[in-house]
């Protein structure tokens, strides 16, 4: 008997505090329940991991779950385990001896979720397979990456196929918060989903709260002209997306110069950098982020009130995707497009670059070894075009190539209709993923646009300090351990006491438990409990010394000291050689210990209880 949605709302209630599932989501979570195969697009916002997430737990057994890049693995972990649910992931970036860990919490049961990139669970599914784990459920986040005409196409999401059979070909759950009638056709038949066989459920693409509008432009200087004045007013929080690194970085320059605290974002940039920027956007001090498509998937600022494209995207997907980082908190945000007629012609160049035509490919075919006069990403996409149409065995089918090009010529031209069109904006963008409005709720060829309420300062404050305060618990991409929705429901009506903060819906008793005195702290919340003890304050002088070092870094919290190295500090327990050494490097070695004297006399703890610093 398979379990019920009544048993899933339990531990929904128990782990998220919500007293029942969205309605886009309950039918998601019954497809998982029944054993079927399902695809879900559900758009930003919608709460797409709980429709995995709720169903591991109740399934019980093992959920590998399937995501593109680390650092949304590393923020889902955190925020899955603070709400006590048994979670890990497998990367890179993990030493030997943190890997063995998860592998030693598998092998004993002890883990729910396991994400893994789709390049490693190819390799990691026989492991699996010989430990005699056959997960209970297959989860692929972001499933879209399966397309190969698709915006974020990822060539190890084509080798799922193949894994789930590695793994016992357990039921499976593909999720994506945009896809074409195509995309979700091609997600089926990539994931061995028979037809007719499994469950489809799409939740709505229309996102009420933001306004859709396009701005169009002589040239580059009017570009800038146009950004300026859409950030000079109440939206000053706002992410500029450009097409090239040379142009984040001018853009960022000019919008410094007339005096927005701006930065540039993008992959050539190091890593320290990057994180230092992205700390300072989500801490609101810095107002505008100008980025490449490296600015993506995983940021989490709900308060982002602006998102302007400098030129035309060369999807409506990406478009879609990226504008769709506004409001998060539901609020009232502005999607704007800059255009000029000739800005597809970048894109149109890109197409040779990514498909030459067929007689250059001969050409470079036939001289492989001293072909002259070729840029390199063109011989790279000719090497890539090689490799799958294997020329030297025989007559080339150029069938699939082409059928490719079209596509991505198909879908530069309905952004530029987007732009063109005289029609409704939100129509034209929704109709795309194959969905009918009614009604539009605001685009600027309607003129209609949601009612806009301005956040009170007080409300506004609240929700820097749960950013800051929660900032430590965070994953390296900022994801907060709540929803956008929830945080700004706690700052507006901030709950007096902590079992009132665990029955606000999205929190639940796991996160109050934990976390209770940070964000009722941060809230402003006098609680009147019995005398703090020290370790409780031990520990938040700790908190807000790693923060500060982080912050200094440019890196991730949990990098400068572990949660339970922290813990085992506060509670005085960490004596020589019991607890993990802190991460901090050499260059920080003085100040952690100068700090760590510091704080142990401000709480008259024996300066013999602190650990040894580390080592290079």
């Amino acid at each position: 008997m398979s379990p019920t949605l009544q048993e899933a709302r339990a531990v929904l209630s128990r782990h998220f505090g919500y007293a029942d599932f969205r309605p886009a989501q309950a039918p998601v979570v019954q497809s998982i329940l029944a054993g079927t195969d399902t695809l879900a697009v559900l758009p930003t916002g919608a709460g797409k991991s709980i429709c995995f997430q709720v169903p591991a737990l109740v399934l019980g057994g093992l959920t590998v779950v399937v995501s593109p890049l680390i650092s949304l693995m590393q923020d889902q972990v955190t925020a899955a385990e603070a709400r006590g649910i048994p979670a890990a992931c497998l990367t890179s970036g993990l030493t030997a001896e943190q890997q063995a860990t998860v592998r030693a919490r598998l092998l004993e049961g002890r883990l729910r979720l396991l994400y893994l990139s789709p390049e490693r669970l190819q390799r990691f599914a026989p492991e699996l397979r010989a430990a005699g784990i056959k997960p209970a459920l297959l989860a692929v986040d972001e499933a879209h990456c399966i397309a190969e005409w698709g915006h974020d196409f990822r060539p190890g999401y084509r080798a799922l196929l193949a894994a789930r059979y590695r793994l016992g070909r357990p039921p499976a759950v593909a999720l994506t918060g945009s896809a074409t009638p195509a995309v979700r056709e091609e997600i089926a038949r990539g994931l061995g989903f028979g037809p007719g066989r499994f469950a489809e459920h799409l939740g709505s693409f229309d996102r009420e709260n933001l306004w859709f509008g396009v701005v169009r432009v002589r040239d580059d200087r009017d570009r800038l002209q146009a950004l300026r004045r859409l950030i000079s007013g109440d939206d000053r929080m706002a992410i500029v997306y450009a097409p090239t690194r040379s142009v984040t970085e001018g853009v960022a320059r000019a919008l410094v110069a007339a005096g927005h605290r701006a930065a540039p974002y993008h992959a050539g940039l190091d890593r320290a950098r990057r994180a230092a920027i992205l700390d300072a956007f989500l801490a609101d001090r810095i107002d505008v982020v100008v980025a490449t498509c490296a600015f993506g998937m995983g940021i989490d600022k709900p308060t982002v009130r602006l998102v302007v494209h400098w030129t035309l995207p060369p999807t409506p997907e990406s478009y879609y995707q990226e504008a769709g980082r506004a409001g998060r908190d539901g609020e009232f945000a502005r999607c704007v497009l800059l255009w000029h007629p000739s800005d597809s012609t970048l894109h149109r160049r890109q197409l040779d670059v990514t498909f030459p035509p067929k007689r250059m490919l001969e050409r470079i075919w036939a001289h492989r070894a001293k072909a002259t006069g070729v840029p390199a990403n063109v011989r790279e996409s000719a090497d890539r075009l090689w490799q799958e149409l294997r020329p030297d065995l025989g007559p080339v089918n150029w069938g699939p190539v082409w059928q490719r090009r079209r596509r991505a010529q198909d879908r530069l031209r309905a952004m530029e209709q987007y732009a063109r069109g005289r029609g409704c904006r939100r129509r034209a963008l929704v109709g795309y993923f194959g969905e009918r409005l009614a009604g539009c709720s605001g685009c600027d060829r309607c003129r209609a646009h949601p009612p806009v309420r301005p956040l009170p300062a007080t409300v506004t404050e609240r929700l820097g300090r749960m950013r800051q305060a929660l900032g430590g618990k965070a994953g390296p991409w900022g994801g907060c351990l709540l929803e956008p929705d929830v945080l700004l429901r706690l700052a507006r009506n901030p709950p007096p006491t902590a079992s009132a903060l665990a029955d606000v819906p999205g929190v639940g008793a796991a996160i109050a438990e934990r976390y209770g005195a940070t964000i009722l702290g941060a809230l402003g919340v006098v609680t009147h409990r019995g005398p703090t003890t020290g370790s409780s304050v031990a520990e938040l002088a700790l908190e807000e010394w790693r923060a500060a070092v982080a912050r200094e870094m440019g890196v991730p919290a949990y990098v400068v000291l572990g949660d339970r190295a922290l813990a085992q500090l506060a509670a005085g327990d960490a004596g020589e050689g019991s607890a993990p050494r802190p991460a901090v490097g050499p260059r920080f070695r003085a100040k952690f210990e100068a700090e760590l004297r510091r704080l142990l006399v401000r709480l008259e703890r024996p300066a013999a209880t602190s650990p040894s610093p580390p080592g290079p």
